[in-house]
């Protein structure tokens, strides 16, 4: 057993357990850039582990009543089977994709992390007032179509290059739906376990796992991410939407090489 590749897992584990994201976004390129694991590899290790990794927090978050269980299937809905065809595409027809996509996501989730944070902290006349943070609310027809689409797009992402499942659904929760920041994570995780046993499954069909990474990442991770989750319920609202900015911004440096 590798202690550090266990510590990474506790890291990543606890982030995931606060923010809902983190898990692909950070795992694979740290499986890469730290530990030296082919790119295949890893996207297939990190995959098979986020599965069971959210199984907890989705658990433990349901538990603690932080879940919008209507949301988080209609968003399956569509994340399921695009998950699915994204990890055949990956292995059975595409070359290799992460020589580009990553920066792309990587820009995105930058961009994206400093919108949730303004939106967080500074009022703009007119557009955001920082005082009056989304709040849960019911899904109209509306809501439910773009669980829908956004499901699909981001699916299939995720079974090209496993980073999605927390950093790309929790960005359109966070800006798109009318959910305060813990269902924001609660919802998240549900969503995030449904689709990445989707893509988990695709990984163990047509790619290349690798078991023994899996069970060390999870020794740190599962103790990591019912910590993280514990500590949701704790932190103030504006805290756990400033923590979910900073993830989603160390998530986009981290795919762009900037550490």
């Amino acid at each position: 057993m590798d202690p550090g590749l266990a510590a990474a897992g506790l890291g990543v584990g606890l982030l995931v357990g606060l923010t809902g994201m983190g898990a692909g976004s950070l795992m694979t390129p740290i499986l890469i850039t730290v530990f030296g694991i082919p790119a295949s590899t890893a996207v297939g290790t990190d995959l098979v582990y986020a599965a069971i990794t959210k199984a907890f927090g989705a658990a433990r978050h349901h538990q603690l009543k932080n879940v919008n269980r209507e949301l988080a299937l209609w968003m399956a809905t569509g994340s399921v089977p695009a998950a699915f065809a994204g990890t055949y595409t990956l292995y059975n027809v595409l070359g290799d994709v992460n020589a580009w996509l990553p920066d792309v996501i990587g820009i995105t989730l930058v961009a994206v992390g400093i919108a949730v944070a303004i939106r967080t902290f500074v009022t703009i006349r007119g557009l955001w007032d920082a005082s009056k943070l989304p709040s849960d609310g019911a899904l109209t027809t509306r809501h439910k179509t773009m669980a829908v689409i956004i499901g699909v797009v981001f699916g299939f992402i995720l079974g090209l290059t496993s980073v999605g499942s927390g950093v790309f659904f929790g960005m359109t929760l966070v800006t798109l739906f009318p959910l305060s920041a813990r269902r924001v994570v609660g919802t998240d995780l549900l969503h995030a376990f449904l689709v990445t046993m989707a893509a988990g499954l695709g990984t163990v069909l047509f790619g290349v796992p690798n078991y023994g990474y899996v069970g060390t990442i999870l020794i740190g991770s599962i103790p990591g991410i019912l910590i993280g989750s514990h500590f949701t319920n704790l932190l103030p609202e504006r805290a756990l939407r400033g923590s979910i900015a900073g993830v989603l911004a160390l998530s986009g440096m981290k795919l762009l090489g900037a550490f």
